[in-house]
């Protein structure tokens, strides 16, 4: 809070700044100090408080200096010189004396209103305190009023509760409540006979296993999803937990328990993305980041503005190497040369073990300006992009551009430049090894997994079969190839 009549904040005042006042800017900056908020106002009363005491010791130095003029000749031009000092810091010895009346008062007014603040944080803690034996006299009474439920027996099924558990969740839909009984019917064929006490997380952790493991007959199903495994142990372990909170039990068996994690064809089965057709890839890239827009925070809307940053060159990247989001914000500036031939390097980063690879640079990135890119942003040490206007999260910014240029539908998301690339792969007659290097799938034969890094003829091969699925010659720049 700055001291307007003095230019400097309150805290900063020196007994200085307060001699140099005359009574009507005492005024003044007693009323500002009145108008600040309660914490701030506090300390500069106590910053105000401090340079009065400064003050009148600097009076009584001074007084004291004066007595000491009768000291011997030989003590006399050390008192000449602590005189001085004195009579220096009281140039208006009555001017000062009347300030220091004026600050009194002003220090009486502050102290009252010190007391009055205190008396009443006195009266907050007597509340409080007063709430608090009323509150544990009124638990105290409650403990005596309500029994607490009988422990589980040692005996006692572990189901046995099970009608008051529903009891407690009135609102089950339908398909709810027969997904929770197929939990708890599919635990007790597994644990026949199993008592409450005696269930155990091992107990859980063979249920999830159980489930995982064992044969089903349903359409392009032969085993039941995680996600439905996840289902069926929440329901258990949320029956498990209002038997805690009724006080049959004291700790949860299914806490924690989670079941075993898919595996990479799983996750494969079960992806729901796909790729782009010709005409959404036509859509995307003669949308207004590739053609002009009209605001960097606006890239969606048609404009004038063509500048090709980040954005431009991560949906480039995407489409022509198949690389996963998170692969793309971490990709460096610089290429890796294989046989003469420029590669992107994912080795940096990946979800998998197959993940880290080389990608060789197809010809239509360079025709769009990709190696002047690359050597700025070298010179700037940046890498290949920093993300969409200071942020990392590619994502969701990518997925939020195709939905504003109304690339919208089942299935279709940013991955799908993705599955976009694997075909453009497959369709460039490559042998299955050299997709699964490029592509960063681990490969089924016996010997896929050896010898992942391109070779030279490889990399040839990939730069010359792989095309774009859709004619990009409008990003074209002329005399770059």
């Amino acid at each position: 809070m700055v001291a307007a009549l003095l230019g400097k904040p309150v805290e900063d005042l020196t007994v200085g700044d307060l001699q140099a006042m005359d009574t009507e800017k005492c005024e003044g900056l007693f009323n500002q100090i009145e108008a600040m908020p309660e914490a701030e106002r506090q300390r500069a009363y106590a910053h105000c408080k401090g340079l009065y005491a400064q003050w009148g010791l600097a009076l009584k130095q001074g007084e004291l200096e004066v007595g000491r003029t009768e000291l011997g000749a030989e003590q006399l031009n050390h008192a000449r010189r602590r005189l001085q000092d004195a009579v220096d810091g009281l140039e208006h010895g009555q001017a000062a004396q009347d300030m220091l009346e004026r600050v009194g008062d002003l220090i009486g007014r502050i102290n009252n209103k010190a007391q009055v603040v205190e008396a009443e944080k006195n009266l907050v803690q007597g509340i409080r305190a007063e709430i608090i034996t009323l509150a544990t006299a009124a638990a105290g009474q409650a403990q005596l009023a309500v029994p607490f439920p009988t422990p589980a027996s040692p005996q006692e099924p572990w189901d046995a509760h099970m009608d008051a558990f529903y009891r407690d969740k009135p609102d089950l839909a339908a398909g709810t409540m027969a997904s929770h009984q197929q939990a708890f019917r599919e635990f007790g064929e597994l644990f026949p006979g199993k008592t409450l006490g005696d269930v155990t997380k091992g107990d859980v952790k063979a249920f999830c296993d159980h489930l995982r493991d064992r044969p089903i007959n349903r359409a392009g199903r032969n085993a039941m999803s995680r996600d439905t495994i996840v289902k069926l142990v929440g329901h258990l372990r949320g029956y498990f937990a209002w038997t805690v909170s009724a006080g049959y039990l004291t700790a949860n068996p299914a806490e924690g328990v989670q079941p075993r994690a898919e595996t990479r064809d799983e996750r494969m089965s079960r992806d729901k993305r796909r790729a782009f057709t010709p005409a959404e890839l036509t859509k995307l890239f003669d949308s207004p980041l590739f053609t002009g827009y009209y605001h960097p925070k606006k890239r969606s809307q048609p404009g004038r503005l063509g500048y090709r940053d980040e954005p431009f060159w991560f949906f480039a990247i995407a489409l022509l190497t198949g690389a996963r989001t998170e692969e793309i914000a971490d990709l460096p500036a610089e290429f890796v040369d294989v046989g003469g031939i420029p590669c992107f390097d994912f080795r940096h980063a990946s979800k998998t073990a197959a993940g880290p690879r080389l990608v060789p640079v197809l010809p239509d990135l360079w025709r769009m300006g990709l190696r002047q890119w690359a050597e700025s942003q070298q010179r700037r040490g940046l890498g290949m992009v920093k993300g969409p206007e200071g942020s990392d999260d590619w994502s969701k910014w990518s997925n939020r551009y195709l939905a504003n240029v109304e690339l919208k539908a089942p299935g279709l998301v940013t991955y799908s430049l993705r599955h976009t690339f694997r075909q453009a792969l497959r369709g460039a007659d490559l042998h299955e090894e050299i997709v699964n290097k490029v592509f960063g799938h681990e490969g089924k034969t016996v010997g896929a997994g050896y010898g992942r890094d391109l070779a030279p003829s490889e990399a040839k091969l990939v730069i010359e079969r792989v095309k774009a699925p859709v004619a990009l010659d409008h990003l074209f720049i002329m005399g770059l190839g």
